[in-house]
């Protein structure tokens, strides 16, 4: 079901259930700034070294945003 929906939305990519999962977890820490543990959890991992692997996928631009965003104290 995926894969056709994947290609009615014109997406030629592959796309696979847990591409979704590293996706949905990569846009809580990037754009809704949820803290690692906060995500190892949400995700169920039980080891937090397990969780990082799933927002690796970060470029530049997004941890230098995410840097610029905080507060200054």
């Amino acid at each position: 079901m995926l894969k056709r929906r994947a290609n009615k939305a014109g997406i030629t990519k592959r796309v696979h259930p847990h591409g979704l999962r590293h996706t949905h977890a990569m846009e809580l820490i990037a754009d809704e700034h949820v803290p690692l543990n906060a995500l190892q959890k949400q995700l169920g991992h039980a080891s937090l070294a397990t969780t990082p692997v799933y927002v690796d996928h970060l470029g530049a631009k997004d941890v230098i945003a995410i840097g610029r965003e905080r507060p200054n104290w």
